[in-house]
């Protein structure tokens, strides 16, 4: 019995140093607080990685990467390091990804994202993850070779927790005992309250990954107990969750999260006055009032699509104001560095192409569906495509939409036209890139 005792002592000696190791459980990860007046943050969300490895660019790939409702899946991984090496130059205080970090929650995309974000974890960047509806426990999974598609494995909730220890999990001071939440604090003054609104338990009985999200009544409490921490610190709390906190817009079903004036009076009651979220792909930004407080949601847009936004939030922790901003990633000029002109060139058409195509198609099945009432002609259908493919373009970018011939020919159709008020709440957007407020 000694000897074995002391062989195994031996092993963690030789293998302690090493994360995985099986002689012990991975470390706390411990950097010095931000001492510095403004803490900043850099935003991203909906990033939705396909791992290079899961796929040829084949037959198989390109015609699911064409109907995936705009997201520029075929430049994923590409989209992605292009964010990494912004965050480098740019050297945030932090780095925060709000959920659907992959394509379908596949292990070999976790594992590159992850690998990625290493790179700023050795700059002692630190990154702190939330899991979204695509990310965990994923039944669709699958990998593509030639014209066929397979089966991969997903990933699990305890492996995702192991995958992203050094982006979150193995800085947290606290973690939620009835989630994948935890709380970060990078400072004295800051603290970050990552929150795992997925639901994802009945996804493989049900067949594919579940949209909508919600808190559990014991993420509540607790997120009531570290508000009550954050005010006797005086700290400013900031939640970040996938799914978002209020309705943002037209399109909410699914998206807003679930019993969510419960959700902004638990926000409220713990003196939280901001919250970033994600999941609806579209840049948007929201404020409610709630028992007479103000409560702000910023709703990052997708990183996949539109315009690849990443946000800015900077706070200052002297006074407890903040400024967020949404910038669009020059992906552009990230792959004419690496590979070309042609190459960006193609890129740049591949992006534009895809994004009309999506809102172009949906209006063009739903025009042609109604036509026997509508009795439009063909060049009136092509004519409401491009004006709802505009507005699409318009709500991601969080923008108001131009006011074409394309658009007025929406405002002229019959009030209950389909599509009819999606359209023209583009006209309106206005205030979805740039916000300033208190967040204590």
């Amino acid at each position: 019995m000694k000897l074995r005792k002391s062989i195994f002592g031996i092993s963690c000696v030789l293998f302690g140093m090493m994360l995985l190791s099986g002689c012990q459980k991975q470390t706390k990860m411990t950097l010095p607080p931000v001492s510095h007046k403004t803490l900043t943050a850099m935003v991203i969300s909906d990033d939705h990685v396909i791992a290079p490895s899961l796929h040829d660019n084949g037959k198989a790939f390109t015609q699911y990467a064409a109907n995936d409702a705009g997201a520029d899946l075929k430049y994923s991984a590409t989209i992605f390091r292009a964010f990494i090496a912004k965050a480098l130059i740019t050297k945030p205080d932090v780095v925060l990804i709000s959920g659907d970090i992959t394509n379908n929650g596949e292990k070999a995309s976790h594992e590159y994202v992850a690998k990625q974000l290493r790179r700023l974890t050795a700059k002692h960047i630190r990154v702190y993850v939330v899991p979204g509806n695509h990310d965990l426990n994923n039944p669709i999974a699958r990998r593509f070779k030639g014209k066929h598609q397979y089966s991969t494995e997903a990933t699990s909730p305890t492996q995702f927790k192991k995958i992203y220890h050094q982006d979150g999990y193995g800085q947290a001071s606290e973690t939620d005992p009835s989630s994948l939440g935890y709380l970060v604090k990078p400072s004295k003054h800051t603290w970050f309250l990552m929150l795992n609104s997925a639901i994802y338990k009945s996804n493989y009985q049900q067949g594919n990954s579940t949209v909508g999200g919600g808190l559990t009544d014991g993420t509540l409490q607790w997120l009531t107990k570290v508000g009550k921490q954050a005010k006797q610190a005086h700290a400013t709390l900031i939640p970040v969750l996938h799914h978002n906190t209020m309705d943002h817009t037209v399109i909410h079903q699914d998206y807003t999260i679930g019993y969510a004036e419960d959700v902004r009076k638990a926000f409220t009651t713990a003196g939280i006055k901001l919250s970033l979220s994600g999941h609806i792909h579209a840049q948007n930004i929201k404020s409610t009032k709630v028992k007479n407080q103000s409560l702000t949601d910023i709703a990052s847009g997708a990183l996949i699509l539109g315009s690849h936004y990443y946000g800015t939030l900077k706070i200052n922790q002297s006074n407890g104001t903040a400024t967020y901003h949404a910038t669009p990633l020059n992906v552009s000029a990230y792959i004419k560095h690496h590979r070309g002109n042609k190459a960006m060139r193609a890129y740049q058409k591949y992006d534009h192409d895809v994004l009309y195509a999506a809102g172009y198609n949906a209006a063009l099945s739903q025009l042609y569906e109604d036509r026997d009432e509508t009795q439009l002609s063909s060049a009136k259908v092509n004519q409401l495509a491009r004006g709802m493919a505009a507005a699409n373009i318009a709500l991601f970018r969080g923008t108001p939409v131009k006011n074409s011939a394309a658009i007025q020919s929406w405002q002229q159709m019959p009030h209950n036209t389909s599509l009819r008020g999606f359209v023209l709440a583009t006209k309106k957007l206005h205030g979805n890139v740039t916000w300033s407020g208190s967040v204590q």
